[in-house]
Formats: structure tokens, sequence, C-alpha cells
């Protein structure tokens, strides 16, 4: 968890909801096998990550490591929409950037070199609308590969009109054919109370931990519990906000 909560002060401006009525705003796709206007399909094999970006995007971060553990190198990246008119500008505040981002990974497994893609997601990554400039951005170089998996982290904090604050962490592997969700880890701390809720979940296992406490004592309730959601391939984990209610639903505190 971040040492502390950075304050950013965004605001909603009249060019943010001209944008929103030109039909700029997230799509969200409830068919998973579709892709959503203005998220292109990657071309399928590229020799690093700026072969997969497309006209129009760049590459934000891209990271290496062998997460399907066959011993060669594979890659992760994240894309960037590189539309000026996805850049809300304000006196006296930096760019606000509302592009959204795509989440690609690909094996090494071409003879030659080169990576062969094998996932692309856009939505895990929140994208903030003219409705959400309140949110800080949820993505600052969040990907990594640790203990031969995929780290995905994204981090919640509301500069006004949101109490809560922490990081979504998301552990994939590549197995049985698929990138794989094969673990989660959430910190919740709620700003006006203080009170913490800690969630873990071994996917590979069923095995989930529920933490809850408070930031003015070491003392925790601890609840060890088992979940039935299967390991989810990429494009079935959806908004990292809103997967412990649409997908995990954990059990009630």
């Amino acid at each position: 968890m971040r040492q502390a909560l950075r304050i950013t002060t965004l605001a909603i401006t009249l060019a943010v909801l001209s944008l929103a009525g030109a039909g700029h705003a997230t799509v969200v796709v409830q068919d998973q096998a579709e892709i959503a206007p203005g998220i292109p399909r990657l071309v399928r094999t590229a020799s690093s990550a700026e072969g997969f970006a497309p006209e129009g995007w760049r590459v934000e971060q891209a990271v290496q490591g062998d997460f399907s553990r066959d011993g060669k190198a594979d890659l992760a990246f994240v894309l960037r929409k590189t539309d000026p008119v996805g850049i809300i500008t304000r006196e006296y505040f930096d760019p606000t950037d509302i592009n959204p981002r795509i989440i690609g990974v690909a094996l090494g497994s071409r003879p030659g070199g080169g990576f062969t893609l094998a996932a692309q997601d856009h939505r895990l990554i929140p994208t903030r609308d003219a409705e959400g400039l309140n949110l800080e951005d949820p993505f600052e170089q969040g990907l990594a590969i640790s203990n031969g998996s995929l780290v995905v982290q994204v981090y919640l904090f509301m500069s006004a009109g949101g109490g809560d604050a922490g990081p979504y962490s998301f552990r994939l592997r590549y197995q049985d054919g698929a990138v794989r969700l094969i673990g989660y880890d959430h910190v919740n701390v709620q700003r006006m109370s203080g009170a913490t809720r800690t969630i873990s979940v071994n996917f590979l296992t069923g095995r989930m931990t529920t933490a809850t406490g408070s930031i003015e004592t070491d003392k925790e309730t601890t609840v060890v519990s088992r979940t039935t959601t299967p390991p989810l391939t990429l494009d079935q984990i959806g908004d990292a906000f809103a997967f412990e209610h649409d997908v995990l639903n954990p059990p009630a505190e």
C-alpha cells in the first residue's frame, strides 16, 4: 500500500462535458469476445511492445519475464491512446488524460525471436470519464513480474466525493492455454472512519482471507473462507474497482 495518499485536485469542465456528449466516454462491453468501439484489435505477432501499438497509441509500460513457465521471456505491456481530445487542460492544473488503455500479454514463442499475442483487455484498468475526473489516475506503472507471474496493480483515490482508497492487485499466469487470474489482493482504507479491510484470494486453491480493522490499532478480525470463482481469463475480470462486487462476491462483513 502506498506510504501516503496523494491528493490531486481535478475538476469537471465544460470541455469535458462536451466531450462526453460527443460520444468519447468509455464504453462497457458485455460480450467478452467483443472489442469496444475505439479499441483496436492488436496484431498477432511483434518483436517488441512498440510493434503491438497501433497508430494513435503509445507504449506506457512494458515488462518481460517468464510467466508462462516455459523458459522463454514473455512480454506484458500497457498501451495508451494518444487522442488529443482526451487530454483535458485547465488553468492552474496539470493536464488530465482520460484516454483509454489496453493491457496486452504476449508469449515469447515465435521461432527466431519475437512475441505472439495471447490476450488483450481494455477494462481492467479503469478509465476516467466526464463523471469521474475526481478519480486520480488509477494506473502508475503498475505492471510487474513476480514469482513467475504477472502482477497488475491499480489504485483507488478520489480527490473529492469518495471515502475509500487503496490498491487492487491482480496476479496472472499463462496456463491451460490462456492468461488466467490466479490471485487477487485488495486493501481498502475508509478515509473518514479509518476502517480497513483487506482481502486476499488464491484462485488455485479457492482460499479467501478477509481481515477487518482500523488504522488506529494493530488488531484485526480475520475470516477464512472459500470462493467458487474459477481462475478467470484476463478478459473476464472486468473493471478492477467492480471486481469484488460483480465477480467475486465475497461474504458480507
